[in-house]
């Protein structure tokens, strides 16, 4: 337990330290550097460091608004991402930036210390492994929809920018980015890697399994575009994961329909919380609002009405009013119907797509979606899924891959005091500055927006 200590106050010592760029100068690696299995556990269990995510891509995307007064209240940052702004960072710094590389470093040091181990390379031994690797994709990937391009349908992947890829430890080692098409091959290659590594069971919703590592990759795959894997890996996911929440069967005088770890919740991930995101002021999209039909449970157990009739978003997967970013039933279901539409295979879209319906809305009233086809039944399953994964920081991804179909693309519009702010579909403004202290230290090259 002494031990346990010591790495832990070394590890917290340095997130407090260098929140600043993720080049920063570190302490001597030796004094955090676990020694068996037991070490590399903890370090992997620091849920601070693993187990949240950026909220830029939340404030960015089409799904909330704020008034004016909300906008004037909020920080530089909130306002920034709200608008699309150049000038988001105020301090040169950015959390969205440095925690996931935080992620990368501590998934990093857990792998080096697996490589010396000179013990026994048992199950656990491995399992840590893909824990790691698990842990090092999930950041790269939360650092691709912030700050690199979208990957591009039509190719030419090879010649766009990536993020910073890091396999070593060594904070000294030069920092160069990656190509976006080496990029994604990395996390998709990782998480190959950990889904035969993983356990089928974890005890903790915090901790990967098998179902967590297909479900991510089933989220990668799809903003790829690669449709074929992204069924396969979603369908994996499903089959490893037998646990369903149905809404028919959620308390209606509940004031919490979701429990924290609940059925629903394949891996758990919270959103960094900013004060705007607590805000009556800070409302869901009224089109959005509409699109839920009086027999779609959502609709009762994630909103709140406001005394103007505007709503908010309170029911997370969190237990809490803390906003929610982890990878769910739903999730999968929908990634898999879409996908098998996409490929051809409409008897078995329809059959995912009736599975989520069955769950979410009251008796069988959802039968007549089922006689949609072709395009009418894509366009009723991209609802499905904006409906579903409202306030997870998804919908940002899904507004960069889809914008690049003529017939899903679309413009957003922010009026803030009479301030017209506009993002066209293949707008540069879908890729978020690199925070300028992490430029200035390291070399790497900004973003052209």
């Amino acid at each position: 337990m002494k031990k346990y200590n010591v790495l832990l106050l070394t590890v917290f010592s340095w997130i407090f330290c260098s929140c600043d760029s993720y080049l920063d100068p570190k302490p001597d690696q030796s004094l955090l550097v676990p020694r068996t299995l037991e070490d590399v556990q903890y370090l992997l269990d620091n849920n601070v460091v693993f187990n949240f995510q950026g909220f830029i891509p939340l404030l960015a995307a089409d799904e909330f608004n704020l008034t004016e007064e909300a906008f004037i209240g909020a920080s530089v940052t909130e306002q920034g991402a709200y608008t699309w702004s150049e000038e988001l960072f105020p301090t040169g710094a950015s959390t969205d930036w440095n925690y996931p590389y935080e992620a990368v470093f501590y998934s990093n040091v857990a792998l080096d210390a697996l490589v010396k181990y000179t013990g026994e390379k048992d199950i656990k031994y491995y399992e840590l492994e893909g824990a790691a690797l698990f842990y090092r994709s999930m950041a790269y990937y939360q650092l691709l929809h912030t700050f690199a391009p979208p990957y591009q349908l039509e190719g030419g992947n090879e010649q766009l920018l990536g993020i910073v890829l890091r396999d070593d430890p060594d904070i000294n080692l030069p920092s160069e980015r990656a190509t976006l098409e080496e990029s994604y091959a990395r996390v998709i290659q990782d998480l190959e890697t950990a889904l035969n590594l993983l356990p089928d069971y974890v005890e903790y919703k915090t901790r990967p399994n098998k179902a967590a590592a297909a479900s991510l990759l089933a989220r990668v795959q799809l903003s790829v575009f690669d449709y074929a894997e992204a069924a396969r890996s979603a369908e994996v996911a499903l089959d490893f994961y037998t646990e369903r929440m149905d809404f028919n069967d959620i308390d209606s005088s509940t004031s919490i329909p979701f429990p924290l770890f609940n059925a629903e919740t394949i891996y758990y991930i919270q959103l960094q919380s900013t004060s705007v995101m607590f805000s009556q002021l800070f409302t869901v999209d009224n089109g959005l609002i509409e699109s839920y039909d009086s027999a779609d449970l959502r609709f009762q157990y994630y909103f709140q009405t406001n005394a103007d009739g505007n709503h908010r978003l309170t029911g997370h997967h969190t237990g809490s009013s803390t906003y929610f970013g982890g990878l769910t039933v739903g999730e999968n279901l929908l990634i898999a119907s879409e996908s098998n539409l996409r490929l051809g295979d409409e008897s078995k879209a329809k059959s995912f797509l009736k599975e989520l319906l069955s769950l979410r809305y009251e008796d069988d009233s959802y039968s007549e979606i089922l006689d949609l086809e072709g395009e009418e039944l894509l366009a009723r399953i991209l609802l499905e899924r904006r409906k579903e994964l409202v306030g997870r920081g998804t919908r940002w991804t899904d507004l960069r891959r889809l914008n690049q179909e003529d017939k899903w693309a679309k413009s957003i519009q922010r009026d803030v005091g009479g301030e017209i702010y506009q993002l066209t579909p293949m707008s540069p403004a879908y890729v978020f500055p690199i925070p300028d202290q992490e430029i200035l230290r390291s070399g790497i090259e900004q973003n052209q927006r």
